[in-house]
């Protein structure tokens, strides 16, 4: 764990090679072959499997991590901290190194113990969850690397080790203004889309604010929305011509793509006939189907019996953030969420996880696969 951790891996520009090598290396000393997937160089992700038979597991966890923000809001070193009473410190050890580090651990200590899996196990390790999986999972799957594709999936993002079957969608949105420069002693020359931005983001968020609330779905929070960036202006004495506004919106299990455009559209058609000068289009620039697996399938089923056996919840729980898993959803396979470490300490300072989470973890991820492939001594 903290050879990983010291591997920094932040996105941007998401360097994973790193950690990549500290995986392949452990992987190496228990005789298990890695298949090394590179993107842009920097972008690596790994492949390893053990057992043989025509039913498939697969292990995702991602090795890139948020930046550590405000080094002053750090009470540790965010890469090269010693542990403290067997809790471990540093940018990505719950998100998402835990996860992989336990998947590891996992798949090492069934190769060890010579138990021969009747199914496939695979574990991989990915690349740019952090940016939307463009150079990771998405990448694997549209370029038929993980093919055959695995029948289930155990994403190792951080749950408490409890098992979450359900996640909420992601669509970013980039509304562009445009206006028309002029010198900023006569503004009236011109059309400032910064303005007419800011006009448009109000209306935007009194109705999200009153509205979202109300989308509600078992086991999630409301829909969100949240305003990431805004640029525009080439210099402070100039009107500016052009605006431009990134709008993470997350969806419910029951929304859509379409819907979430149409609402979109419908407001912003409303300000324009307020607002006759302003010039505003929107595009979908990223879009993921929410994450949703039945409790009846045989994998959560599986996992809920396993991780009660650690004292964990009997019962499916959902996961607030976003995942890879919805990758995998989106193709039909069932996916699960298990992981250890605390949601709530991902992308905060001081990030921090139990190492007895992390080692419980691998137990449970041994034990499952067990389960759910069958296996010989």
């Amino acid at each position: 764990m903290r050879e990983l951790v010291a591997e920094e891996s932040v996105n941007p520009p998401g360097d994973t090679r790193g950690p990549a090598q500290v995986i392949a290396q452990k992987l190496g000393e228990y005789g298990i072959p890695c298949q090394e997937i590179s993107v842009h160089q920097l972008h690596k992700s790994l492949l390893a499997s053990i057992g043989n038979g025509s039913k498939s597991l697969l292990f995702n966890a991602h090795l890139d991590t948020v930046p550590i923000g405000s080094p002053e809001e750090w009470t540790v070193d965010p890469f090269h901290e010693p542990p403290h009473a067997g809790v471990l410190y540093g940018r990505g050890c719950a998100d998402d190194k835990g996860g992989a580090a336990a998947m590891v651990m996992a798949v090492c200590a069934l190769q060890h113990c010579g138990i021969r899996l009747q199914g496939r196990l695979t574990v991989n390790p990915v690349a740019d969850e952090e940016n939307g999986g463009e150079n990771g999972v998405k990448y694997l799957l549209e370029q038929g690397i993980l093919r055959p594709e695995p029948d289930m999936v155990v994403v190792g993002e951080i749950t408490s080790n409890d098992v979450a079957i359900v996640h909420k969608g992601l669509i970013w949105f980039e509304i562009t203004s445009r206006g028309k420069t002029a010198h900023a002693s006569t503004p009236w020359d011109g059309i400032n889309a910064i303005g007419k931005m800011i006009g448009f983001l109000h209306k935007l968020e009194r109705y999200y604010q009153e509205e979202l609330p109300r989308h509600t779905s078992t086991l999630t929070p409301p829909a969100s929305y949240n305003i990431g960036t805004i640029t525009g202006g080439p210099r402070v004495n100039v009107v500016p011509d052009i605006c431009t506004v990134m709008l993470d919106r997350r969806i419910l299990p029951e929304e859509s793509l379409e819907m979430a455009e149409s609402e979109l559209r419908l407001l912003l058609e409303e300000y324009q006939r307020e607002e006759p000068q302003a010039d505003i289009t929107f595009t979908c620039v990223n879009y993921s189907p929410a994450l949703r697996t039945s409790p009846d399938e045989e994998l959560v089923r599986q996992a809920l019996g396993v991780a009660a056996e650690f004292g964990r919840s009997t019962v499916p729980t959902g996961y607030q953030q976003s995942s890879d898993g919805r990758y995998f959803s989106a193709r039909g396979i069932p996916t699960i969420l298990l992981g250890p470490g605390e949601p709530q300490v991902g992308h905060a300072p001081d990030e921090h996880i139990r190492a007895a989470d992390v080692v419980e973890c691998a137990k449970i991820y041994a034990l499952l696969a067990m389960r759910l492939l069958g296996y010989e001594e």
